[in-house]
């Protein structure tokens, strides 16, 4: 039977959610967001300027959420934006030296977190768990692929008293109450 608290989405974003509130508490020292965190550490790893489609690939954020996010930590020192010559819809964003060391000094920080949350794990297990997560995430190409074909619906939900008794009404063709009998209702033969 499904329980949503033992859910797989539930369970990842439950993990997800703690892991990055404790996160932000250590990052917003550095007048940091979690989102910011992720692009400095997209581009680290990189290690070249990306197109903004790029980092939101890398980072799961949509690109208008990206771009404003993107044009703040530019105005703070960390990106350059530039539109290359031969391309002039393009973005391409980079590091720059302050990005970099921010981002070299908070990495070590992030793998701590994730030291601590695989425990007991070994090296293998957790590298084991890591290529699970990966292979889950590409299987939801398929749910995608149904959701857009429209192969996926809600089932028709319970109607609720209200309308129930209204349709009730509808079908034994309820009379107007003329006479003071509330609720008296006359039988159609059903054909």
């Amino acid at each position: 039977m499904y329980r949503f608290s033992n859910s797989l989405p539930y369970l990842l974003a439950r993990l997800g959610v703690r892991m990055g509130d404790l996160f932000v508490r250590v990052i917003r020292h550095e007048k940091l967001t979690l989102p910011m965190y992720r692009v400095l550490a997209a581009l680290s790893e990189q290690g070249h300027p990306l197109r903004l489609g790029e980092i939101a690939e890398l980072t799961s954020a949509d690109v208008s959420t990206l771009s404003r996010i993107v044009a703040e930590m530019s105005r703070a020192g960390l990106l350059t934006r530039d539109r290359p010559e031969n391309d002039q819809r393009s973005l391409q964003v980079a590091l720059t030296p302050d990005g970099a060391e921010l981002a070299s000094r908070l990495m070590p920080i992030a793998q701590h977190y994730e030291e601590v949350a695989t425990g007991a794990m070994s090296a293998k297990e957790a590298a084991e768990l890591k290529r699970v997560l990966v292979e889950l995430y590409r299987n939801l190409d398929r749910l995608e692929h149904e959701v857009e074909a429209g192969l996926i619906e809600v089932p028709a939900a319970a109607a609720p008293k209200e309308t129930r008794e209204a349709k009730i009404g509808a079908r034994t063709n309820a009379k107007p109450d003329t006479k003071g009998n509330a609720g008296r209702r006359r039988k159609i033969p059903r054909k």
